[in-house]
């Protein structure tokens, strides 16, 4: 049994004999994925939907359109809304706010599928800086936190697609202004804050890191094969 940890997907692996009754057992696994399998002794131990396997059968196609931008939580203060024609980090927007920021925003576009035809369809989030909870026509899809991130689609329309992406960032640019503007905010009772070298930690030196969706976000056609 395959068992995706991303979208909790499971079903029955693509399984064959090899020499001495050892099992072998079909996986595709992409760079920087991984996956669970889970195996039993007793033979029909457990019934289930097969494992759906695809591969990409074409290129990737740019999911084009106008993205809107809304910072939902985190601090210390919610940059304004914005709107992007090409992805970037939202460090690079022309609000001060958006440099310090550290938390959650949400993406949200609309598409009409591509004309051309599919077995299944994938998005390829491309550069996630540096987790993305996707949701697809108002149904979650999958939280992606790791390469490579892409998930599986489901439920994509002819027209009318409703895309929303909710990307974390993570705390080092908040913490980057806290040292730059000499808040007090290391206050700890048990243990001193220090840096590798055992000196006074300071964070005002960092550079500021890029957050958000940064793309190429593409769309995938997949073909279902059987191994």
């Amino acid at each position: 049994m395959i068992l995706d940890p991303l979208t909790g997907n499971t079903g029955a692996a693509a399984v064959k004999r090899a020499d001495k009754g050892n099992a072998q057992v079909y996986l595709q696994l992409k760079s920087g994925e991984s996956t669970l399998v889970r195996t039993w002794l007793a033979k029909g131990a457990r019934r289930a939907q097969p494992w759906h396997y695809a591969r990409p059968a074409a290129t990737g196609i740019p999911l084009r359109g106008e993205w809107s931008l809304e910072f939902i939580k985190g601090g210390p203060v919610l940059p304004n809304p914005a709107r992007m024609s090409t992805l970037a980090s939202w460090t690079t927007l022309d609000d001060p706010e958006a440099k310090r920021f550290a938390g959650t925003a949400r993406y949200r576009v609309e598409f009409d599928a591509p004309a051309k035809r599919a077995d299944a369809w994938e998005l390829d989030l491309g550069e996630v800086r540096e987790t993305a909870r996707v949701t697809l026509n108002g149904k979650r899809v999958a939280t992606a936190w790791s390469l490579p991130f892409k998930v599986r689609l489901e439920g994509l329309r002819s027209r009318g697609n409703v895309l929303e992406i909710e990307v974390t960032n993570l705390a080092s640019n908040r913490v980057r202004d806290l040292d730059v503007r000499k808040v007090p905010w290391k206050i700890m009772r048990e243990i001193n804050l220090v840096s590798v070298k055992y000196r006074p930690f300071d964070a005002a030196g960092w550079e500021v890191e890029p957050s958000g969706l940064l793309g190429p976000v593409m769309l995938v056609p997949l073909g279902r094969i059987k191994p």
